[in-house]
């Protein structure tokens, strides 16, 4: 029976996989055990060679999904305060009365990477160098509970919290490390071309981890079974900031409703997305389900979609795996 249900899951996802055109990979475990693990499509759009299981991938924001866990260990251990003041601690004083809850949860006001200067390429000249810069995320005075907005800077500099004088320096989880300048891992695509050239180390505690899917359910298994952190922190981790946002510590935490499920589902995501690579960690802790995904393809070239849109990729692949 169990190597049924197993061939099933495994049927399903390949149909939905198949039917979207994905191209790129997917891993789908149920408690410790790996369901599937399996590349799609072609690696450049109508080459001859195919995606395969096991390729390392940028992680995009995921980082910063595993920069807030380790975050909130730290804290959990006595380490930091998540509300305390970072001025004095961080001896800077364009920060003032900013606490690291609301950096990681961008509200913070600080200076935004993605306001650079493009080049003609449209990449910000902030993601040109080979390393964070961290001065240009100190250049504008912090605005202590500002309204979100979307922020790497937000997670560079809470990642000073960690130690270490660099992002190379700490101990990220196994499987994963901090990319060095000129490593992308799978090349992406927009618009059925080779992407523009970013420099992923300048991503940092933000965006810039690689590692394989292997390493991100590895990294959701050590949650969910408090390898990682113990469930007060954990529970931390994943409490939504409320006022009608899903918005947790560095993830998302929403009931979704899914095709075939009779109610909705708690789900923990987690999006990426960099140049032509996009990243997707989901986590159905209630079901003992993760589910990653990644694809070199932009999402104006492959839309992975929104659960709460009843439609579209994920919600379809989703449903299948949580409700077929």
């Amino acid at each position: 029976m169990i190597v049924a249900a197993l061939a099933l899951t495994a049927a399903q996802i390949d149909a939905v996989a198949t039917r979207a055109g994905l191209a790129g990979e997917v891993l789908v475990a149920k408690g410790d055990a790996v369901l599937i693990d399996k590349g799609y499509g072609t690696i450049a759009p109508g080459g001859p060679a195919r995606h395969r299981a096991g390729a390392r991938w940028r992680l995009a924001s995921i980082t910063k999904q595993i920069t807030a866990a380790m975050l909130i260990r730290k804290a959990r251990a006595g380490g930091i305060a998540l509300d305390a003041p970072l001025g004095p601690v961080l001896h800077q004083d364009a920060l003032g009365a900013l606490t690291a809850r609301q950096l990681l949860q961008h509200h913070s006001g600080l200076a935004n990477p993605d306001e650079t200067r493009a080049g003609a390429d449209g990449v910000p000249a902030f993601y040109k160098a080979a390393t964070p810069n961290y001065p240009y995320c100190f250049s504008k005075p912090a605005a202590p509970g500002s309204p979100f907005s979307y922020n790497n800077c937000d997670y560079l500099i809470a990642s000073k919290l960690l130690g270490g004088s660099k992002d190379q320096g700490r101990r990220w989880p196994a499987g994963m490390a901090m990319a060095k300048s000129g490593e992308m891992g799978v090349p992406g695509y927009v618009g059925g071309k080779p992407e523009p050239h970013y420099e992923l180390a300048s991503f940092g505690a933000a965006g810039g981890l690689m590692g394989t899917a292997k390493a991100v359910f590895a990294f959701d298994r050590g949650l969910m079974t408090h390898r990682t952190i113990d469930a007060a922190g954990l529970a931390e981790l994943w409490k939504s900031e409320g006022g009608r946002s899903y918005q947790a510590v560095g993830q998302w935490v929403f009931p979704g409703q899914l095709k075939g499920c009779a109610a909705p589902k708690r789900i923990v995501q987690r999006d990426g997305e960099i140049g032509g690579v996009q990243t997707r960690n989901y986590i159905l802790p209630d079901d003992d389900l993760v589910v990653v995904v990644f694809t070199n393809r932009s999402s104006d070239d492959f839309p992975i979609g929104e659960i709460w849109q009843g439609k579209g990729f994920a919600y379809d692949l989703l449903s299948a795996v949580a409700c077929g």
